[in-house]
């Protein structure tokens, strides 16, 4: 039953997402093959037609499609399990867990997918230019880069567990803070925008403690070389990604207490 879940969470996206991400990716495919491009007939029109409104409408999409995965975030959640769809969902065969990870999984999707993207389309229409001899160059180096400092595989994977995890908090706040604004009679859309806000001035106020906490000490760390910082920085990483860890389950279990009370639903 999850898979089908999951199955239409990611048709109910897709439709949305697949021709945006394919007008980004052909907009940058253009953008990149008339950068150079001068018509024979000149002027401001021309221009603004051939190279301004594209490059506009480049960047538009690019950060509008960040804009619509976060909308979608929030509109599938509050009213697939809290609005009018809530009770048809509660009734499916399907676990408060199920439901919270087909729902946190395909916000993760949409926005790897967004990233991937916007990444993609940034090296189409460098390629595209004629600067292909630059990306290998650059791709070359980093191979040698990482060679020399084996650790520094390690730290992109870090890296992007950490990315990751901030991305699973970021939704897990916002479905924790739908929740909690859920629980009130009545206005319950600026209960939970302030309850979204409620738990980031929570977060400050912990993450500000932790710092005072350990800044108490006399440890000082000096780092002169890039061993040094290869060797340091892993566990740096490490503890940032326990961090994350621990607000992701607090976000997930909040989440799942309310939901599994399924308190006023419609």
């Amino acid at each position: 039953m999850f898979g089908k879940l999951m199955k239409y969470e990611l048709r109910g996206c897709m439709r949305i997402f697949l021709p945006l991400w394919g007008a980004v990716l052909a907009l940058a495919l253009y953008t990149g093959l008339t950068a150079g491009f001068e018509p024979k007939v000149s002027g401001f029109l021309i221009d603004l037609i051939v190279h301004i409104l594209p490059g506009i409408a480049l960047v538009g999409l690019s950060f509008g499609m960040f804009v619509v995965a976060l909308v979608l975030i929030i509109r599938r959640f509050y009213s697939g399990l809290l609005g009018e769809g809530g009770v048809l969902a509660f009734s499916l065969p399907v676990t408060v867990t199920e439901h919270i990870f087909s729902k946190l999984l395909t916000a993760l999707i949409m926005t790897v997918g967004c990233v991937l993207a916007g990444v993609l389309a940034s090296v189409l229409a460098v390629i595209v230019r004629g600067y292909g001899s630059e990306v290998q160059s650059f791709l070359q180096q980093a191979g040698r880069f990482l060679a020399e400092y084996p650790k520094t595989g390690l730290l992109v994977f870090e890296f992007i567990v950490m990315l990751l995890l901030f991305a699973c908090f970021t939704v897990l706040r916002l479905y924790s803070g739908i929740a909690v604004g859920h629980l009130f009679p009545s206005h319950r859309g600026l209960w939970s925008v302030a309850a979204v806000i409620g738990i980031g001035w929570i977060l400050n106020f912990v993450s500000i403690g932790l710092v005072r906490l350990f800044s108490r000490g006399s440890i000082e760390i000096s780092v002169n070389t890039v061993q040094e910082a290869m060797a340091i920085l892993p566990g740096f990483f490490g503890g940032i990604i326990v961090y994350l860890l621990v607000w992701n389950v607090l976000m997930w279990l909040l989440t799942w207490i309310i939901l599994k009370k399924k308190l006023n639903i419609l």
